[in-house]
């Protein structure tokens, strides 16, 4: 299954690796990494995620890295990564844009 990630979870993943530098690039390195890792492996099997819950009637799931919520949807032999949400954050409806 072709992987697109949308520009909102590329910046996501951007902005969790500055994070995490701030304190180790190492660190920030090994999370994105466990982060595209999840993701590649979860397009193999999509339907392993649950349904996102604020948004039950979307078609969006969701799985978990971490403390990190990986937002994705499928059509047609494409698994589209939406956004990466910290477990701590409510997810607003501006994130599926």
């Amino acid at each position: 299954m072709k992987i697109t990630w949308s520009e909102q979870a590329r910046r996501d993943l951007r902005a969790i690796r500055d994070f995490i530098a701030r304190d180790s690039e190492h660190y920030a390195q090994v999370q994105v990494e466990r982060l595209i890792s999840r993701v590649e492996r979860t397009a193999a099997m999509p339907t392993t995620g649950h349904p996102v819950h604020e948004f039950i009637d979307s078609g969006l799931r969701e799985i978990h890295e971490g403390a990190y919520r990986i937002i994705y949807g499928t059509q047609t032999g494409e698994f589209q990564v939406v956004t990466i949400i910290h477990m701590r954050q409510r997810m607003p409806p501006s994130r599926l844009l």
